[in-house]
């Protein structure tokens, strides 16, 4: 293990760094920045572990960038942004890594071969570069979200009528379907992009460009929107009616 620049010791992956990534984890304060392949027994996976156990402070800001997102990883990444955990996903291949509070890092000693050894910095230089490498990849990756397929028309009319301040009455009666459609929308896409209240919702989706400031002209004039009645096929998961 390398401390303040000096070799220590060296333990190996496995039962005895699992506890100690954990017991890291444990320890973050504010931030905690996280490259992954998905899958255990590799570091980002005790980051997700982490969060889906409770082991990981709620106050702490996790931001996990993702190395691919296909079929088998798309329940897990579902799992942690209901947590409200960050998930963007690389381009193209990174290697695991684990940043805690922009103090500690966490890497493979062979960035080939993530479930052997570990190696633990703390040189003040060295963890900067590896933040300052994150931020440059986070800026480039994708949201998880977006990934997932952008809003259809209705959904985008949810959205605009959401943003707009609309209550749940106004945008059934503009949309031509029932408040509850609404509110079954509005926790759908709450649930999609992890958010927790509505104006996180409305937040997001500005942040994916998913609303325009100016509505269209449909709405402008008061137009209504083709009807829906039920979720899309794509959407597995509804949030629960208020």
């Amino acid at each position: 293990m390398i401390t303040n620049g000096q070799r220590a010791d060296v333990e190996s992956a496995g039962d005895v760094s699992h506890s100690k990534l954990m017991e890291l984890i444990r320890g973050a304060r504010h931030e905690v920045l996280s490259t992954s392949v998905g899958v255990p027994p590799h570091v980002g996976a005790r980051v997700v572990e982490a969060v889906l156990s409770g082991t990981c402070a709620p106050q702490v800001q996790v931001r996990i960038l993702w190395s691919s997102c296909d079929e088998d990883h798309q329940c897990r990444i579902g799992d942690v942004v209901r947590r409200r955990v960050r998930v963007k996903v690389a381009e193209d291949l990174v290697h695991e890594s684990l940043l805690i509070d922009r103090r500690l890092a966490v890497v493979p000693a062979d960035a080939h071969h993530s479930t052997g050894v570990l190696l633990a910095v703390t040189t003040p230089s060295l963890v900067g570069a590896m933040v300052e490498w994150f931020t440059q990849r986070w800026a480039t990756a994708v949201h998880w979200s977006v990934l997932r397929g952008r809003p259809d028309e209705f959904e985008r009319s949810v959205l605009r009528a959401l943003v707009a301040g609309m209550t749940d009455d106004m945008a059934a009666g503009r949309l031509g379907v029932s408040a509850r459609t609404v509110r079954r929308y509005v926790n759908m896409l709450m649930d999609r992009v992890g958010a927790r209240s509505r104006f996180e919702l409305g937040f997001r989706a500005a942040e994916f460009g998913w609303v325009d400031i100016d509505p269209p002209a449909d709405d402008r004039t008061g137009g209504k929107i083709r009807n829906r009645s039920g979720p899309p096929a794509r959407c597995g998961c509804q949030g629960s009616s208020s």
